[in-house]
């Protein structure tokens, strides 16, 4: 049962990365690239500090944002 409840907020945080970075991907000539800097950063920060999904989605966000604004 802890599986399939794990499984699901993984599903959700899937479907909202997706759904937020379409728009970036579709409108920046460099977003692609942008945002899978973004999600592998997510990805470690999720990974390296005991799975804090608001912390590692916070950062991802923010690498996100910092790229496109500076870049």
């Amino acid at each position: 049962m802890h599986n399939t409840a794990y499984l699901i907020g993984v599903l959700a945080l899937a479907i909202l990365a997706v759904t937020a970075l379409h728009g970036t991907i579709t409108t920046d000539d460099h977003g692609i690239g942008y945002a899978l800097l973004a999600v592998a950063t997510t990805i470690g920060v999720h990974l390296a500090f005991g799975r804090r999904t608001i912390l590692s989605v916070g950062i991802g966000t923010a690498v996100d944002v910092v790229l496109l604004n500076t870049l």
